[in-house]
């Protein structure tokens, strides 16, 4: 008896659990590819108007496949990617005791689609010690409801998760804010003398990969320097 009992349990939470899940994976390739689709306009939006103004900007979207597309602009290049895994909250999080959520659990379960911005040096040259910023994530759940946990205006603008699906303006509202973050977020010179000794494995490394390890908010520090230091981040879920 109770082993039946227990696979009857295995069912349920298949059903409970599984079947949300892929459900929430679906949802969120679709609305992935709506932030390609929207991050492409964008691309040729920017082609179309800056090209009047200065044509030697480069300015280009790539597809990677799935779970990944690209803008580039100048020396910045915005990085989508979508994660493979669907994600819960902590009991603790704000998200659970939403009433949204208490009235239907699994509406906490989410896809998350990651903003980052590198610069187009880093890719370029395959400097692989360089940093990357995460701007934003955008977390959705099988009904298509979001909210976005991320730096500056993504940070506060987009965190009603109980009001609605998420519609194409705000995809591109969200695109175009993680654009100006990067454009205002400058590449920073370190002080003299955080950089003046260099070890001859450095020197091979800025040989083969054409300059220093390099991360905007850390300027063109070396690993060991990089990795005593935070990747800054947005507000707590």
């Amino acid at each position: 008896m109770e082993e039946v009992e227990s696979y009857e349990h295995i069912l349920k939470l298949l059903e409970s659990k599984a079947s949300v899940k892929q459900q929430i994976f679906k949802t969120t390739s679709s609305v992935f590819n709506q932030f390609k689709i929207v991050l492409q306009e964008i691309c040729y939006d920017m082609q179309h108007d800056f090209s009047k103004i200065d044509p030697n900007v480069e300015i280009s979207y790539s597809d990677r496949g799935d779970f990944e597309a690209q803008l580039k602009f100048s020396g910045d290049v915005l990085v989508l990617s979508m994660h493979s895994n669907v994600f819960s909250f902590p009991p603790e999080n704000e998200i659970n005791k939403l009433k949204y959520v208490q009235e239907d659990p699994s509406r906490k379960y989410c896809g998350i689609i990651h903003i980052h911005n590198f610069l187009a040096d880093s890719l370029k040259y395959n400097r692989s010690s360089d940093i990357g910023y995460l701007l934003g994530r955008i977390f959705i759940n099988r009904e298509e409801h979001f909210f976005v946990d991320g730096q500056s205006q993504l940070g506060f603008l987009f965190n009603s998760f109980w009001k609605g699906k998420l519609k194409k303006e705000q995809i591109r509202k969200i695109l175009e804010l993680a654009i100006i973050y990067c454009m205002d977020f400058d590449l920073l010179t370190p002080p003299f003398e955080s950089v003046r000794q260099i070890t001859l494995e450095e020197k091979h490394y800025m040989g083969s990969n054409s300059g220093y390890p390099t991360g905007k908010h850390m300027g063109y520090k070396f690993k060991q320097e990089l990795d005593s230091k935070l990747i800054p981040k947005g507000k707590k879920d």
